[in-house]
């Protein structure tokens, strides 16, 4: 091994892998907001879309459900999610010019009167019936979408105005809201048992201040209530969290939420004065009440603030593309193949591991399978194929399965990254039948399937490819190969066949019938068949090595069908995960592997031979 080659890329490995937790802590984090080794706003627990997360998850949510991005530029600088929620809660208006809200429609653009893909709360509220009407008009479907779309964000945002503290119209200050609140309440209490008491009717002086923040604080609840996806739930209190505003209209709160919501008040008022002592004061009593009482939970939340500033599944996306050059460029650079391979690896073995990390922290932090909604199923299968790919390159020295390894996992993060925003990617699938263990066994046992019948395919494909470019006879590389692909291929059908089993038993012990022709069903079939097909043409010698890596190839197609493909058609009990606009990048990936699939017809052809030994010495690659 080339000690220096393995020096250089651990060297950038590291510095890749930490990179992200760098630039967090350095540019964008706020220590008041972002840090990860002491309290922060960040790290301080809520409930959101049925889950508890720490803010800096909650606050990333709603960011990346108008935005599209988990960072908030504002005044001309980019700011943490966490710091971003906390400010629009403090000082709604201060943030409702900022441009924080994207569309590509540039009807939309137009009818917002922006000249770029984001838009502010201002520009909406202003144009408000403008967008209304486009988006309830039938002559531009797509003008339309856009328009229903930025009407959601727009009240994704002004739920989320009231995560941490409610200011009534016409309070100076969050803290005076509550206390206020809490004044009329007990005045009014008062006045209506004097009135009881005396035999007659109450003051209706007295029961107007009670009776408007009553009127207004139920309407803030009622529009909570319509999208309770959107809403953060940040007050603690015995029985789960809610929001300020529910907190505020229950007589019968505890005394926990009742500190923790004037503490949230008082921080609310200091952020929005820019007193950062203030700040600081009512960050520490909050954390101090949630870690007396945090145990497990408390540790898993630390663990998922960190995660989300480590972010392992972007460098490992950087790790695998950085893998994927060396080993093309030990190709062509002959002289410096061995380093470069050397590096590749090195690089590729910790994008492997990077990604299975953060595999294995959404599971200690869910507490759940690694498989539980499409973004993981995508992103386990990358890193089981990886895994698997890194594996035999270290133990055969094939470049193709470094190749196909580093390819498989690239997709995989690739894919699941630009997934249209769907919510909480910890959020978990709503299961059809009634077994979470069964889930478990049929998904992971079947993701394992599919991932094998990709690398197989990526290892077919780097082999067809590079005999292309191969300068001498590659029949015995193409030969090395197709044993490798079969291999794998074995290894693919037995999960699959398992994993569609387990289906069957799943669905039998909650349905009473085994099999429903359901469309996922049928692709997890074709799936098996084909594999088994593509086995037997190999061992029983019905086609060439060529022939055969070819079969592999079409198996993406197949499986790609069976994974995806189903989902896209909207129908049947398994079709979750449904992405909108994905037709045109299924058919892409269809086109690139059946690009590939005529390399299979290629054969070495020597340099022309002597004419008496030509019928003699004629080579023939397999």
């Amino acid at each position: 091994m080339n000690k220096a080659a393995f020096s250089f890329g651990a060297l950038i490995s590291i510095f890749v892998a930490l990179s992200p937790l760098a630039v967090w802590q350095a540019f964008l984090g706020d220590p008041l907001y972002d840090s990860l080794f002491g309290p922060s706003f960040g790290s301080l627990p809520v409930l959101k879309a049925g889950r508890v997360m720490p803010v800096s998850s909650a606050s990333a949510d709603v960011l990346k459900s108008i935005s599209g991005s988990a960072t908030a530029r504002v005044g001309g600088g980019k700011i943490s999610s966490s710091k971003w929620l906390w400010t629009l809660s403090a000082d709604a208006a201060r943030l409702a010019g900022e441009k924080t809200m994207r569309t590509d429609n540039r009807d939309l653009q137009k009818i917002l009167g922006v000249s770029g893909r984001y838009f502010s709360y201002d520009d909406l509220a202003k144009n408000y019936a403008k967008v209304e009407e486009a988006a309830s008009s039938d002559g531009n479907p797509p003008l339309a979408s856009a328009a229903a779309e930025a009407l959601e964000k727009g009240l994704a945002y002004a739920v989320a105005a009231n995560a941490f503290s409610v200011k009534a119209p016409g309070e100076k200050s969050a803290v005076s809201g509550v206390e206020n609140w809490r004044k009329a309440v007990d005045e009014a209490a008062a006045e209506l048992k004097a009135a009881r008491g005396e035999k007659r009717e109450p003051d209706p002086a007295k029961l107007s201040r009670a009776s408007a923040m009553l009127e207004y604080l139920r309407g803030v609840a009622e529009f909570e209530g319509a999208y309770p996806d959107a809403a953060v739930n940040s007050i603690a209190s015995g029985s789960g969290y809610s929001t300020p505003t529910k907190e505020m209209l229950d007589l019968k709160a505890s005394e926990l939420s009742k500190r923790l919501l004037k503490i949230y008040a008082r921080a609310c008022d200091a952020i929005a004065a820019g007193d950062s002592d203030s700040a600081k004061s009512a960050l520490s009593e909050a954390d101090e009440i949630f870690s007396k009482s945090g145990g497990l939970q408390r540790l898993r939340l630390k663990v998922e603030n960190f995660a989300n500033a480590l972010s392992p599944f972007f460098g490992g996306f950087v790790l695998y593309f950085f893998a994927l050059a060396a080993f093309g460029l030990s190709q062509i650079f002959s002289s410096r193949g061995a380093a470069l391979r050397t590096v590749g690896a090195v690089f590729m073995a910790f994008a492997a591991f990077l990604q299975v990390l953060g595999i294995a922290l959404r599971m200690y932090i869910q507490m759940r399978p690694p498989v539980t909604n499409l973004y993981s199923s995508l992103v386990f299968a990358g890193a089981v194929a990886a895994v698997l790919g890194a594996y035999i390159y270290f133990r055969k020295k094939y470049v193709s399965a470094a190749v196909a390894a580093c390819a498989s996992g690239l997709m995989s993060l690739v894919v699941a990254m630009n997934l249209p925003y769907s919510g909480d990617t910890m959020g978990m699938m709503r299961a059809v039948l009634n077994s979470n263990f069964w889930l478990t066994a049929h998904v992971v046992t079947i993701m394992v399937g599919y991932c094998g019948v990709f690398l197989a395919g990526f290892m077919a494909q780097a082999r067809l490819v590079a005999n292309v470019f191969s300068r001498g006879n590659f029949g015995a590389m193409t030969g090395d190969s197709a044993r490798t692909v079969f291999a794998v291929l074995c290894f693919a059908l037995m999960f699959t066949f398992a994993g569609t089993m387990l289906g069957g038993i799943w669905a039998d012990m909650s349905w009473g019938r085994f099999w429903g022709w359901d469309p996922k069903e049928n692709g997890a079939l074709m799936t098996v068949l084909w594999t088994a097909a593509a086995i037997h043409a190999k061992s029983m010698r019905l086609c060439s090595d060529r022939a055969f890596l070819g079969l592999a190839v079409f198996g993406n197609i197949v499986a790609a069908w069976a994974w995806f493909g189903v989902n896209l058609m909207g129908v049947g009990l398994h079709a979750y995960g449904f992405i909108e606009g994905g037709w045109f990048w299924f058919f892409a990936f269809v086109c690139s592997q059946l690009l590939t699939l005529p390399l299979c017809l290629y054969k070495f052809s020597p340099p022309s031979a002597p004419a008496a030994a030509s019928g003699e010495n004629k080579i023939v690659g397999k």
